[in-house]
């Protein structure tokens, strides 16, 4: 009996450690246990051949993946892994790394450099080589440049891994319409040491570094790509397409290290060509995906004065139920606000997101752009926003840029619908009712710190209530504002249609500014 309380007790206790493991990295998926490994010994490529296998010496990463497409489904999972030696012509002994740069095309035409990654459970693991640095990719994947090739296609199956590699000169580094895969732990983009963009061509920066880091297609179902870096993309760095992917922990358009080393500080060359060349954000297409704990900073093209820059997350018309939480938008891995040259979060005609928690700062645009006749249901909590200097209102556009820009082209419902209003701070207590002209029922209302500088911000999430059936409220603040402190409000209906033609879960704001001085609220004491 005794025997059998300690093997419970030892039960538990591992349950206990396995369940904090989860709850502080997420959940992690097993390492697949291999049955095929085929060793990787050599940077060069001989030939154009698509049917010789590393049967023939040497094994080079074009023969590895042949053969790994011909196994039979008994020999999967494949590991490709590498073991090249120093003595290699592709090793650059100053930065340990071994060089992948003389790849043969088969055709003039030629769109695929390598044979398409395809039936399934194939993974290519760059941090198996023996050797080398430990602060960054040790196998560098060079294209050849022409404008054309793509590097890795993991073609129409399931379970794949390409994981520890560094792309740069491509149009496309990897392309997928498998389900279940994993793209992680690479640099998109990135010179060799991880500190500035790999230029395609040093005299034209607007050629970018490549064309697109990852590009999702049609069937590319529960698919991860997570903790890269994704620098100097003319495209985007990832387009995200079909249902249910993750997009998280990965850092675009920084270093590295998450950073901006040469972002200017002179207001005057704020995003133009002499500005840090961080490339594009993020575009998503379908359903169901996870937008999560990722960093954006820096996104610039070299475009002209008056073309439109890109924003660090598009959201396109065919999204529904997508989730875009806690990333950080304008601030690097630093916590120094580098600001992005567009929108921060471009929502258009989409449905029933969940857009919370995240940090978006200096964005030279609007911080969250809401359009579309299409749009919907769209819940947007808990974002904090900041900004160093007024919105701009752009020649000829009917509304200037602010932190939450509901345009012109959404229904009229939403577009006019006013946030909560504050009627009272009387200390630490706050109270409030529905937005002029728009009751807001059982609604709930977020408050926001903001200050007296008369940019629009929301610098901090205060918390929330639920209004009543007459939408009045009342919310005690932690401590008393400051002088130079004041309050923004925004509403999120809780049920349908209290927003003409809108579901619950519907949010609309950032209210006008309150606080204490303000003469409409003489009744307030302090």
């Amino acid at each position: 009996m005794k025997a059998r309380k300690c093997l419970i007790l030892f039960f538990c206790l591992c349950l206990a450690a396995t369940m904090l493991f989860v709850d502080r990295v997420g959940i992690q998926p097993a390492r697949a246990q291999f049955v095929t490994t085929i060793t990787v010994t050599t940077t060069r490529d001989p030939d154009n051949s698509n049917s010789t296998t590393c049967a023939t010496p040497p094994c080079t990463l074009r023969r590895a993946i042949v053969q790994a497409r011909l196994l039979p489904e008994a020999s999967r999972p494949v590991l490709i892994n590498f073991n090249i030696p120093t003595s290699d012509v592709g090793y650059d002994s100053s930065l340990q790394i071994w060089k992948f740069n003389d790849f043969k095309v088969a055709t003039i035409d030629a769109h695929t450099i390598f044979r398409a990654i395809s039936g399934g459970s194939i993974t290519i693991d760059g941090t198996t080589q023996p050797g080398g640095r430990t602060n960054g990719p040790k196998l560098i994947l060079t294209g050849p440049g022409d404008g054309s090739n793509e590097a890795f296609n993991l073609s129409g199956s399931s379970a794949n891994a390409i994981r520890g590699l560094a792309f740069q000169n491509w149009h496309d580094s990897i392309t997928v319409t498998s389900t279940n895969s994993f793209i992680e732990s690479n640099w998109f983009g990135l010179n060799d040491t991880g500190t500035l963009p790999y230029w395609r061509d040093v005299n034209d920066h607007r050629q970018g570094s490549g064309a697109n880091g990852v590009v999702l297609y049609a069937g590319a179902n529960n698919n991860f790509i997570r903790y890269n870096t994704f620098l100097g993309m003319n495209g985007t760095a990832a387009t995200i397409r079909d249902n249910f992917n993750t997009f998280s922990d990965n850092k675009v358009g920084t270093t590295a290290a998450g950073t901006t080393p040469g972002k200017t500080t002179d207001p005057g060359l704020l995003c133009t060509e002499w500005d840090w060349y961080g490339g594009s954000g993020i575009r998503i297409d379908g359903d169901d995906h996870t937008i999560q704990n990722n960093i954006f900073t820096g996104i610039r093209l070299d475009l002209s004065g008056t073309a439109v820059q890109p924003e660090a997350i598009y959201i396109g018309e065919t999204c529904d139920r997508v989730k875009i939480w806690y990333n950080t938008i304008g601030e690097d891995s630093a916590g120094k606000d580098q600001g992005v040259c567009g929108r921060g979060i471009n929502v258009f005609n989409s449905k029933a997101l969940d857009i919370k928690g995240n940090i978006l700062a200096d964005t030279y645009n609007s911080a969250i752009f809401l359009n579309g006749s299409l749009y919907g249901n769209n819940k947007i909590s808990q974002n904090i926003i900041r900004k160093s200097t007024p919105w701009i209102w752009q020649s000829g556009a009917p509304k200037g840029d602010d932190a939450i820009l509901r345009f012109t082209g959404l229904p009229d419902s939403l577009e006019f619908f006013n946030p909560a209003k504050i009627t009272s701070i009387n200390g630490k207590l706050v109270t409030g009712t529905s937005g002029t002209g728009s009751p807001c029922p059982g609604c709930t209302i977020e408050l926001f710190l903001d200050d007296t500088d008369g940019i629009n911000e929301a610098l901090q999430y205060l918390g929330s209530v639920v209004a009543d059936s007459n939408g009045n409220w009342s919310f005690m603040l932690t401590n008393e504002l400051t002088r130079t402190q004041g309050l923004r409000t925004s509403s999120t209906t809780n049920a349908p249609n209290v927003i003409p033609g809108f579901s619950a879960n519907t949010t609309v704001g950032l209210s006008e500014f309150y606080y204490s001085g303000k003469q409409f609220l003489p009744f307030i004491k302090r």
